[in-house]
């Protein structure tokens, strides 16, 4: 079905894209984006990393750790990571406790990265998930976030949870990845 989607709408992808707008199509679904500008500014954007965009009308979401978009370079090769949580690399749980399991799941986020070839500021997108999530824990999170990614913030959704996969599991983070080609 989507080589039929895409098929159908390559003329009009290629007509916006002489007309200044980029087109993504992807996923099981039809999903669209469309970044506007001068056809320089598009093409200069082609050869650079992740944007990190908080536009005026959203509120300003640095100071909680994230960035409300991230636009990912139309050349760049696209990792997804697994949910990381609070166990070592023998699969024995390191703490009780959220902030110990949270650290944990960082180390191993950053173990992913490494291994792909990925720095922090490639992380497009993170989801963390936190059995019964209380406000006084969204410190400690946002204080993870920026001392792994600084200022280069990425989109985040935060999932308050009921339980994870096994007993004792507090926090887990997965990661969408986009590693620039060039």
């Amino acid at each position: 079905m989507n080589r039929h989607i895409t098929k159908a709408i390559q003329p009009l992808v290629n007509k916006l894209s002489r007309r200044h707008a980029l087109f993504w199509l992807g996923g099981s679904g039809m999903t669209t984006a469309f970044v506007v500008g001068s056809e320089n500014e598009v093409i200069a954007k082609q050869n650079k990393g992740l944007e990190y965009v908080n536009p005026p009308g959203l509120y300003n979401a640095a100071p909680l750790g994230f960035s409300q978009i991230v636009v990912a370079p139309p050349r760049s090769r696209t990792v997804y990571i697994s949910g990381q949580n609070g166990v070592d690399e023998n699969s024995n749980l390191v703490s009780d406790d959220f902030a110990g399991q949270l650290k944990q799941s960082f180390v191993n986020l950053r173990i992913a990265l490494d291994s792909v070839g990925a720095r922090p500021e490639h992380v497009a997108k993170v989801t963390e998930l936190i059995v019964n999530q209380t406000e006084e824990q969204i410190p400690l999170l946002i204080s993870e976030l920026k001392a792994l990614f600084g200022e280069k913030l990425p989109a985040n959704t935060l999932i308050p949870v009921p339980r994870l996969a096994l007993n004792g599991f507090l926090f887990e983070i997965d990661a969408f990845v986009e590693i620039p080609l060039s």
